[in-house]
């Protein structure tokens, strides 16, 4: 038997906050809505899942206190995305 002294530790606190990831997937939401609107579902199904992405990864990152820039910069970016898909969508219904 081993004891516990030997075992490697496990890693069971929160994970880890990506800045980087929040701001790529912030810019990545602005073609997502705009490029892929002429695809089925429009960009919807692409932006959509980006920005929300890039939202809850910047939130997590300024909860963190890591990246903070690059976080609000990512969920600005992504929140103008998915605001310009909501009014596109609202003007398309309506029109």
């Amino acid at each position: 038997m081993t004891t516990s002294a030997t075992r490697p530790a496990i890693d069971v606190g929160p994970a880890e906050a990506h800045p980087g990831l929040a701001l790529l997937f912030g810019i990545l939401s602005v073609p997502g809505s705009t490029l892929g609107w002429d695809l089925p579902a429009g960009g919807l199904w692409i932006g959509l899942p980006l920005g929300i992405a890039a939202i809850v990864l910047g939130l997590q990152a300024r909860r963190a206190n890591t990246g903070k820039l690059m976080a609000t910069v990512g969920m600005v970016l992504a929140a103008l995305s998915i605001l310009q898909m909501a009014i596109w969508t609202t003007a398309s219904i309506f029109s």
